[in-house]
């Protein structure tokens, strides 16, 4: 009977060859480490961001917060500050490209340069199709979508400019991937979210040859401050959203964060334009 596997000397050779990669490989510590890292994340001063924040801080990252809620974004720099962590604020509304390169240009004078991009600023809110304004479309859309877009731009050049290998991480959704709620209600949401999960993987092959990293994580949902202020939901969309069968719904975005921690280290080295999903199991239907 011929033998499957043949031990000589070829197959000691791919053993050494082994052992000399596993040698070489930096330790998972420092692959986790971010310590001289400079991160911006946009939405960071309250709920997902907030917590991604906290991650990124303790790797040993500063951070520049991004944000349009002025009170928040100040209660979560003296948090910060009082761990002993570098943390700064930047107002701005990502919706208007000049505010974002203002951001940008912030971050590079408080810190120098740009190695990390949490996109995770977002607004969303529950219409009924039917009576969907242009008004909430395009503010959905500028936000999510554009504001997100454009703040990729700006910081790759930077990056591009610096000859840094960086990474940027965009924050889509499981709605972006038609595993909206059970009954709609989310088609402005649904629509700035699969954009920007199929504009990462398109963007990744542009990144990947100067060297930046792109990838997306997709969460479920998260009992954040902005998922409690839910806005547009009447009284027959509420009732009907008691009646629909309930997906996993995180109370601790944290468990989220981390996700999005992962790719915001040497953990992604080897990921281009991925979507991570991280919902509970919510695209599997499963249930609370």
């Amino acid at each position: 009977m011929e033998k499957l596997y043949v031990y000589d000397d070829k197959y000691q050779k791919s053993r050494g060859m082994d052992l000399k990669i596993a040698e070489s490989n930096k330790p998972i510590m420092e692959v986790l480490s971010l310590k001289g890292k400079t991160a911006i994340v946009t939405g960071g001063a309250r709920g997902l961001g907030f917590h991604v924040v906290n991650r990124l801080c303790e790797a040993g990252a500063e951070v520049m917060i991004v944000d349009i809620a002025i009170e928040f974004a100040e209660d979560a720099v003296e948090y910060f500050t009082n761990k002993g962590y570098n943390v700064k604020f930047k107002e701005a509304d990502i919706r208007y490209i000049d505010q974002i390169n203002n951001a940008v240009a912030a971050t590079i004078e408080a810190f120098g340069k740009i190695d990390i991009l949490v996109n995770n600023a977002a607004i969303w809110s529950m219409n009924r199709f039917l009576n969907m304004t242009e008004e909430t479309w395009d503010d959905t859309i500028d936000t999510d979508l554009k504001g997100n877009v454009f703040f990729c731009q700006a910081v790759a050049k930077e990056m591009v400019k610096q000859n840094i290998k960086g990474k940027i991480v965009n924050i889509a959704s499981v709605a972006g991937l038609s595993m909206e709620s059970p009954y709609g209600f989310l088609p402005h949401y649904s629509a700035s979210k699969g954009g920007l999960v199929s504009i990462s993987q398109s963007l990744a092959r542009e990144l990947k040859p100067l060297g930046i990293t792109i990838n997306c994580v997709l969460p479920g949902g998260m009992l954040t401050p902005g998922a409690l202020h839910t806005e547009g939901m009447d009284a027959s969309m509420y009732e009907v959203h008691q009646k629909s069968p309930r997906t996993p719904l995180t109370q601790n975005p944290d468990d989220v964060a981390r996700v999005v921690f992962m790719m915001c280290t040497d953990v992604s080295a080897f990921m281009h334009g991925s979507t991570v999903v991280a919902d509970g199991g919510a695209r599997l239907m499963i249930q609370e």
